[in-house]
């Protein structure tokens, strides 16, 4: 079972434990036009950009030894590819509940939602 990560759990790992969360990865699957119209602006968060549909052609790219919290617009595609990554033997993956979109309404209306 996929682990879910509340973007208030996001934000308060990037707030007050951002040297422990520096050691996890984050993939964003969203497709290239969706980061640039959205993305979640925090000092602490650096991220990794791999479309849902390269993920399968990537996977050298990710770490096994490392958390993975995987996010998208809304968490469905997220949950995909975090799926895909448990079956793939990935065993720390966490997917973003309701992803970018979640960001904006909860934590930082002034990322766009579209």
């Amino acid at each position: 079972m996929i682990e879910q990560m509340t973007v208030g759990e996001l934000r308060a790992l990037l707030d007050e434990k951002h040297e422990q969360f520096a050691s996890w990865q984050v993939v964003d699957v969203r497709e290239p036009w969706e980061v640039e119209r959205a993305s979640i602006k925090h000092k602490h968060l650096r991220h990794t950009h791999i479309p849902m549909a390269t993920i399968p052609l990537r996977l050298q790219d990710l770490d096994k030894s490392k958390r993975i919290l995987v996010m998208c617009r809304t968490g469905g595609r997220s949950m995909q590819v975090a799926n895909f990554l448990s079956q793939s033997g990935f065993s720390n993956v966490y997917n973003l509940q309701g992803g970018i979109t979640a960001w904006s309404r909860e934590v930082d209306p002034s990322v766009p939602t579209y």
